[in-house]
């Protein structure tokens, strides 16, 4: 049976309704603008379009010596901080110069800060750093977007404590040798690239001088001395007016999603993973999914088809996915950034005004190896997706809506994991376009992180106090006994769930160590109190080993044990879903498709209109149907955790 014949069955089976339906349809009608230019910016091309330039090569105008932190210098009289500015200036003067367009610290004295504040903001900076040198910049006068000669890497917010501090992928280049950071500021969120690979992804600046409070609203810019030599070159910042932050939370109580896209989005994997955890991993949100993926649609195809297959299912909720096909398959060019913005601008705008949130998704990527077109080396035609993922990002900036950025998660995976799995281990299909499992699970994590999920599945904490056994459990679990370090539990929340072999790109597991999807998304953890041994086993499908402190600390069981009692119900739900989605697909490319052919046979015709409202009514109760068995199927697990001291 082919893959449509099998559509046409499940339509059947549930009623009969999409090619019936269809034809009594027909025998009733009878006759009747661009952040481009950052990228390619280097040495000597100078200032990039939009930005202006904080070092003009020949001397330190507009730059100062550092006077203490925010807080210090906020308590001084004017008179006190310009007799301290005065001094600064002069050790500044002492320690950094300007050599032949470059500024050279010698490794004395203070830190080198701009003389203007500034609120958001998009900053471009060349820096070159010796063996063991150590710097940064920092934002605001916030300490710091990592420089460093560590195997870390550079590039992370290094003294955040409650959020990610490390960046995402090591991007150095070789000690003595230019990198290129791009750092851009929205309120509290950062994001970093380093020689253009992402490091950085969203994350909330920390106020490291005032724990309490958020970072400041303003101030400096500052180059850090760290008693290391150091060099910089090529400072230019863009100034961006200040917008109301993306809203918060995304999801709420009741929300339908729709999961738009291309080929990659009608593959029905990424948008499958997203289900699976709207309703597994956040049940309690009552929430629902539809997927309209097109094979081969550009976003000027979307924005044409969105009033007659989008609107009619009422979601308030879009996720959208395109740029692989409006990149055109060659390197890029203006005309194809403009006419892609001019089409998301045209989408995001519609789908405000009917009051749904968007979220605004950047194209995947192609592969570094299987990508093979003789004429377009996939470092050109990623160069060209990074260029409309640009033009996604500032289209979700301008309207306030979140940005889901696809490309740069894929591309930060695929340079970590083919080092480790060869290059074979294809991220982005084996044609180079159309991910595996493994990379849609990497894009369902750029989504998921983009519609605000938290990742907290749930916390289980067991005391092991006196030799007995209490437990307690958050929301979404229930313990229904405790005793002699066995603990049962009942739970409505999964935890996400990940199948097969360790480096096969069409499994989910194979993909893990390189995307952080459990560390951010999946975290339902075991905190075990008062164990009398420095280690124990811990049984939850599979056996495995901790010790006293990984225990107390707490560890991530949906890590740990990829083989759980969630398996095989996660497994099944995923399945009902692909079919569900399946469903979908017909319904919109077979049934929503075809009224619009029918409209154009009998324009204006009454009968016609009734008829096509009918029928779209009947086929919706069918999706709302399928809807409805994949919330039922998320059923309550019963599971027991088994703690054994051992030494």
């Amino acid at each position: 049976m082919s893959g449509r014949q099998r559509i046409d069955a499940w339509a059947v089976k549930r009623g009969g309704l999409l090619r019936g339906a269809l034809l009594a349809l027909l025998w009733a009608a009878g006759p009747a603008t661009t952040l481009g230019p950052v990228l390619a910016a280097a040495a000597g091309q100078g200032t990039p379009a939009g930005f202006t330039a904080l070092f003009n090569g020949r001397d330190l105008s507009g730059w100062q010596g550092l006077v203490g932190g925010p807080p210090e210098r906020a308590k001084l009289s004017p008179e006190e901080l310009r007799s301290r500015q005065q001094q600064a200036d002069e050790t500044m003067r002492a320690h950094w110069k300007v050599v032949d367009g470059v500024i050279v610290f010698d490794g004395a004295g203070d830190s080198l800060c701009t003389q203007r504040e500034f609120e958001d903001f998009e900053l471009i900076v060349d820096w070159q750093i010796g063996a063991q040198g150590d710097s940064g910049i920092y934002l605001r006068g916030c300490p710091q977007v990592q420089i460093w000669d560590n195997p870390e890497g550079s590039g992370g917010l290094w003294n955040n404590k409650k959020f990610a501090a490390r960046p995402l992928i090591v991007a150095d280049r070789p000690v003595g040798e230019w990198n290129r950071f791009r750092i851009r500021m929205v309120g509290e969120r950062v994001t970093v690239y380093l020689n253009d690979l992402l490091v950085t992804d969203d994350v909330p600046l920390e106020n490291y001088w005032e724990r309490d409070k958020p970072v400041y609203a303003r101030g400096p810019i500052e180059l850090q001395s760290h008693k290391t030599p150091l060099k910089f070159r090529n400072i230019f910042i863009r100034e961006l007016p200040r917008k109301p932050p993306p809203p918060a939370p995304v999801l709420k109580r009741g929300d339908r999603v729709a999961v738009v896209g291309d080929s990659i989005t009608e593959q029905k994997q990424y948008s499958r993973f997203i289900e699976d955890y709207l309703l597994a991993c956040v049940p309690q949100l009552e929430l629902s999914c539809v997927q309209l993926g097109w094979s081969g649609e550009r976003a000027p195809g979307f924005a044409e088809r969105l009033e007659h297959d989008l609107l009619p299912l009422k979601p308030t909720v879009v996720t959208t996915c395109y740029g692989m096909n409006d990149g055109s398959y060659r390197a890029y060019e203006p005309a194809i950034g403009a006419t892609y913005a001019k089409a998301l601008r045209d989408i995001v705008t519609r789908l405000r005004q009917a009051g749904v949130t968007v979220v605004v998704g950047a194209p995947g990527a192609v592969d570094l190896d299987t990508f093979r077109r003789p004429d377009l080396p996939a470092d050109v035609y990623n160069a060209n997706l990074a260029q409309l993922r640009d033009l996604a990002r500032e289209r979700a900036w301008e309207e306030s809506q979140p940005f889901a950025n696809a490309h740069d998660h894929l591309m930060v995976a695929m340079r970590k994991a083919k080092p480790v799995l060869g290059p074979a281990y294809h991220v982005c299909g084996g044609d180079g376009i159309h991910p595996a499992p493994n990379g849609h699970l990497v894009m369902a994590y750029a989504f998921l992180k983009a519609l605000g999920l938290d990742g907290e599945i749930g916390t289980v904490t067991v005391d092991l106090a006196a030799g007995g056994t209490t437990a307690t459990a958050t929301d979404g679990h229930n313990v229904l006994s405790a005793a002699a370090g066995a603990v049962e539990l009942e739970s409505t929340r999964y935890p996400f769930c990940f199948y097969g072999e360790p480096n096969s790109p069409t499994a989910t597991r194979s993909i893990l160590p390189f995307v952080p999807f459990n560390a951010d998304l999946n975290r339902l953890t075991l905190v075990v109190r008062n164990l009398p041994t420095p280690a124990a086993t811990v049984t939850w499908g599979e056996t495995r080993r901790f010790t006293r402190e990984q225990l107390e600390a707490g560890v991530n069981l949906a890590a740990e044990f990829l083989d759980n009692p969630f398996s095989e119900p996660f497994r099944q739900l995923d399945e009902l879903v692909a079919r569900k989605q399946a469903f979908e697909t017909a319904l919109v490319k077979e049934c929503f498709a075809s009224f619009r052919r029918i409209r154009s046979l009998a324009p204006d015709d009454p009968a016609v209109e009734e008829a096509i409202a009918t029928l779209r009514t009947k086929l919706l109760a069918a999706q709302e149907r399928w809807q409805a068995d994949a919330r039922a199927a998320v059923k309550p697990v019963r599971h027991t955790l088994v703690i054994q001291p051992a030494e």
